[in-house]
C-alpha cells in the first residue's frame, strides 16, 4: 500500500488549495517559488508553502514503490475502472483534475495517491510493469491507449530557462488544456484512475539566488517532487453532476 503519510500530506495540500480556490497559475506558482517566495506569498499563502515544503521533505524520505502501483492498478482493472496513462504529470496538473473533478462531482467523488519512482525518469517506471516502452505498458499492462504525453511539453517548450511569468502563462496553454482534457474523460468513464510515470521539478536560473532570474521545468534524479508518480482515482456518478 502506498506511505500513509505521504498520501496524507499530498491529499491536504490539494484539499487546502482548492478551498483556497487557487487557479492552476495560482498553485504552479507557488510550486515554483516555496523555496524562495515573494513577500506577498509569504503572507498570503503561508499554509499552502509549508504544506508543500513538507510533501517536498517527506518525499526526499520515502522509498521507491512502483511495484506497489503496478499491483494497485491491477487491482483497480479487476474492478472494472478505465485506465488512463500519461507520460509525466506534474503536481499542478494532479491538482487541475482534482480540482475539476471536485466540482463537478464531489469531494469523495476523487482520491490521490502517491507512489514514489526513486528517479523520477521513465526508465524506472518501465521496468517496473517489465515493459520496453510507455505505449507497451499502456496496451501490455494496463489494455488502454498512451495519453497525450506532457513530457514532450515539458521538455521541449518548458525546459528552457524563462521568466516566470512567461513560464506560467506556456504551462497554462499547454499542460493546463491536457490536465482538463484528462479530467474530462475521467468524469465521462465514471470510474476510471489516471496514471503517470513521474512528475517535473521547477528549477532555478541561477540555482542558487533568491529570487532567480528564471525558471524552467524537468525532472531526474536530484528531483524530489518529479519523483510523485501520482495516481487519481475517480469514481464520479453522473446524477452528482454540477454542470
Amino acid at each position: 500500500m502506498v506511505v500513509k503519510g505521504l498520501r496524507s500530506h499530498l491529499e491536504d495540500l490539494l484539499e487546502a488549495a482548492v478551498r483556497k480556490r487557487l487557479s492552476y497559475k495560482d498553485f504552479l506558482r507557488l510550486l515554483a517559488t516555496y523555496p524562495c517566495p515573494s513577500e506577498l506569498d509569504s503572507t498570503n499563502f503561508r499554509d499552502i508553502l509549508a504544506k508543500i515544503k513538507k510533501l517536498s521533505d517527506e518525499v526526499a524520505k520515502a522509498p521507491e514503490s512502483l511495484s506497489l502501483l503496478n499491483r494497485r492498478t491491477k487491482d483497480l482493472r479487476g474492478k472494472g475502472y478505465t485506465p488512463l496513462l500519461v507520460d509525466c504529470l506534474g503536481l499542478p496538473e494532479v491538482y487541475e483534475v482534482y480540482a475539476k473533478i471536485t466540482e463537478k462531482c464531489g469531494t469523495l467523488a476523487v482520491s490521490v495517491e502517491p507512489y514514489i519512482n526513486a528517479l523520477a525518469l521513465t526508465s524506472e517506471f518501465k521496468r517496473a510493469y517489465r515493459s520496453q516502452s510507455m505505449l507497451d505498458v499502456a496496451k501490455a499492462s494496463l489494455g488502454t491507449s498512451l495519453y497525450k504525453s506532457p513530457d514532450k511539453v515539458v521538455h521541449e517548450k518548458l525546459g528552457e530557462a524563462m521568466a516566470l511569468d512567461s513560464l506560467l502563462s506556456s504551462a497554462e496553454r499547454t499542460l493546463k488544456n491536457i490536465a482538463d482534457k484528462l479530467g474530462e474523460d475521467a468524469v465521462k468513464n465514471k470510474r476510471a484512475f489516471i496514471i503517470s510515470d513521474h512528475g517535473y521539478e521547477v528549477y532555478y536560473s541561477p540555482p542558487d539566488k533568491c529570487p532567480p532570474d528564471k525558471y524552467y521545468l524537468g525532472h531526474g534524479p536530484k528531483s524530489r517532487l518529479a519523483k510523485i508518480a501520482p495516481l487519481i482515482i475517480v469514481e464520479c456518478d453522473h446524477a452528482m453532476l454540477s454542470l
